[in-house]
């Protein structure tokens, strides 16, 4: 859990420019941390807490902060769901990411993005996200579908199908629009010709 906190929070550091321990104040002046920090408790609680009586004490803590935090900054992120380190929400209001979904490392999400699951039968079930995917406001991912690596998802965009490596979609339903993919749009620590990013 803290491995993921810090660079969940580093990357918000970086972006400013401030040096890696900085990442402890991010909590002070990001409320988009929030939802980030609750996610990440819970989801190591549910995960990790195995002694009977901790886990329902701690369980009820975190349901109660998780739903604090939801009224606060309108950002839902189940427990359940799989998000790698290094997860960057830019701008609050209305994010859901629901209990199937699973997102690889270092994904950049704006407001009004939904992660939820659709279909029927076997084709029920919640997206795979990929490592450094950048997800633009009110953008909609939907179903059992897999979305690659390095993939800029536009704005307002509704993809409901498998999307390659390295591409950026849009529209409604979602195409290829170019094979930049997130290139530029993903910035974090360590990353190859990575540069801060002043907000």
């Amino acid at each position: 859990m803290f491995e993921n906190i810090s660079a969940d929070l580093d990357v918000y550091a970086y972006r400013k420019g401030w040096p890696r321990w900085a990442w402890v104040f991010v909590p002070l002046f990001y409320t988009t941390s929030w939802p980030v920090i609750t996610y990440r408790f819970n989801r190591w609680v549910f995960m990790a807490v195995r002694i009977p009586v901790l886990r329902q004490c701690l369980l009820v803590a975190g349901f109660i902060l998780k739903r604090v935090v939801e009224t606060l900054t309108t950002v839902e992120i189940s427990a359940r769901a799989d998000i790698g380190k290094g997860l960057f929400i830019a701008h609050l209001g209305s994010i859901v990411i629901n209990h199937q979904t699973r997102i690889g490392q270092y994904a950049a999400v704006h407001q009004d993005v939904t992660f939820g699951d659709a279909g029927r039968g076997e084709m029920y079930g919640g997206p795979t996200v990929g490592e450094r995917c950048y997800v633009g406001a009110g953008a909609k991912i939907i179903g059992k579908i897999c979305i690659g690596n390095d993939v800029m998802i536009g704005c307002n965009a509704v993809v409901a199908k498998d999307v390659p490596d390295g591409v950026s979609v849009g529209g409604i339903p979602a195409k290829v629009l170019n094979n930049l993919g997130s290139q530029g749009w993903i910035h974090y620590r360590n990353q190859p010709n990575g540069t801060p990013v002043q907000e």
